[in-house]
Formats: structure tokens, C-alpha cells, sequence
């Protein structure tokens, strides 16, 4: 199979280590592909692509915008209203979200239980529509989400997030507080190159009991290093919603064992 991931600018990404380590272990022939494409030439670009490739991975700008040029939805991404996955089914291209089964496995390896209790996500792009819903189904007492325009987020994201009950905050709103649970940063701030910064105060981060940065490059944010709870980077996410695709590419389930030696070899 030919293989990629789309998207505006990834020479950060692991994606390729990824995949090719599972067409290793299964002894497939398949290839994976970054394929960057300018925001300008976007809609000129992509049918070409859609036609060449038997399934894409999207990342950011781009998991709203390939919408329109899609057969159909699944439950999981028509719900999210994002696509960060795009396979065949008899023909035709249906897209998918796999960022949902990443995060929602990411909480249980932190024993993160959200019923009842608040959770902050910081940020409002790429991944976080996927978030929002898991922590919407888990059932969250409070979701809040926090952005530096809040004025300025757009309609669609308003009203994905308003259907779901979500707070949409300045950050001069995040204070320590006894009921802070889980913190969510669904931003690039920490993201390699420009480490070293968190998106939030150390004291406040501490105050939270379960943190998940999203974030991979580096291993270890200033965010993670600031946790003082059960913590997780985005390696984890990464390999989860990774695996979920190509089970959808491949149409069968990749076995347990494989998923769990490839999460170990990246996060050595």
C-alpha cells in the first residue's frame, strides 16, 4: 500500500518511524510518505493526492478541509467534525478520526477517570475536536477550553463546543483551584524547536492531578516536567491513533503484542 500523511509543514513528525516499524513486523511492503502542501495550493493539490495514495493520515490545518472532498463520514468523525484519517471502502473515500481512540487510551494508561470532575484543554486546533468528545462521552463535569483569542474562535469550533457544554476561556482565567483534575495541552508551545516554555504557570500545572501534553518532540516538555500527577506525552496518542488507521487500511486487527512492542521502541 501506498501510504502518507498530510499536512502544512512536518519535518517534526515520527509518523514514518511509526508505520514503517509496523510494515517491519508484519513483513508488509507498504510506504509511508510526507506529503507537505501549502495552504495556498490546497484545494488545487488534493484530488490529485486522494487518487494516488490508498490511505492518508491528516494532521494540521487540514483535518476540517479535506472534508468536502470525501464520499463519506464515519460515526466517530462526522460527530468530531474532523478527519485525521482518510481509507477506501468499496470505492469510495471515507474519512475517519483516530485522534478520539489515541486520547481515549492515553487517559487509561494514566488511570485518568474524568466522570464528574473538570478538565482543561488548552488550545483549540488539530486534535482538540477529538478531546472535547471523548471528554464529553466520558462524561467531565466541567470542560473548559482555553485559548489567547477567545473572541476570535471561530463558529464552527463554537458551536461544536457549545453543543457539548464547553467553556471557551481567556488564559487570565486558569487560577489553582482544589477541583483542577486533568490538563490538556493541545498546543504547540513546548514543541521542539522552541523548548523549554510551557503554555501555563509551573504552580499550576502541580495543581492539576492528571496532565496530558499532546506534544512528542521532546519526550519530556517543561509542561510534564511541571506535573506533579500521573503525566503523559503524546508518544502514546501517537502510536494508538497510528495503529487504529492502519487497522482501518488494512481492514484486520493488528495484534496486541506488536502495538505494545512498538510503544515500547519509541519511547525508549
Amino acid at each position: 500500500m501506498k501510504l502518507g500523511l498530510l499536512g502544512e509543514v512536518l519535518g517534526h513528525s515520527l509518523s514514518p518511524v511509526i508505520h514503517e516499524k509496523l510494515f517491519q513486523k508484519l513483513g508488509i511492503s507498504s510506504t509511508y510518505e510526507l506529503i507537505e502542501i501549502p495552504k495556498d495550493t490546497f484545494q488545487k493539490d488534493l484530488p490529485a493526492l486522494l487518487s494516488s495514495y490508498d490511505g492518508l493520515n491528516v494532521t494540521i490545518p487540514y483535518k476540517v478541509d479535506v472534508i468536502p472532498f470525501l464520499d463519506g463520514l464515519s460515526q466517530e468523525a462526522r460527530t468530531i467534525g474532523a478527519v485525521n484519517t482518510i481509507g477506501r471502502k468499496e470505492g469510495k473515500l471515507w474519512g475517519f478520526n483516530t485522534d478520539y481512540t489515541g486520547f481515549a487510551r492515553t487517559l487509561s494508561r494514566i488511570d485518568c477517570d474524568v466522570k464528574g470532575k473538570k478538565a482543561v484543554v488548552l488550545g483549540h486546533g488539530g486534535a482538540s475536536r477529538a478531546i472535547i468528545q471523548c471528554l464529553f462521552d466520558e462524561k467531565a463535569g466541567e470542560i473548559h477550553v482555553i485559548s489567547r483569542h477567545p473572541e476570535k474562535v471561530d463558529r464552527d469550533f463554537l458551536s461544536f463546543a457549545r453543543q457539548r457544554g464547553v467553556i471557551i476561556e481567556g488564559y487570565d482565567s486558569l487560577k489553582v483551584e482544589k477541583d483542577n483534575y486533568l490538563l490538556v495541552n493541545a498546543t504547540p508551545v513546548g514543541m521542539y524547536p522552541k523548548t523549554g516554555v510551557s503554555p501555563v504557570s509551573s504552580d499550576l500545572t502541580a495543581s492539576f492531578a492528571k496532565v496530558v501534553d499532546i506534544i512528542y518532540n521532546p519526550a519530556e516538555t517543561k509542561l510534564l516536567q511541571d506535573a506533579r500527577g500521573s503525566a503523559s506525552n503524546g508518544m502514546y496518542m501517537l502510536v494508538m491513533q497510528a495503529m487504529a488507521a492502519e487497522e482501518i487500511w488494512m481492514e484486520r486487527e493488528i495484534p496486541r503484542e506488536i502495538i505494545t512492542d512498538i510503544v515500547e521502541e519509541m519511547t525508549q
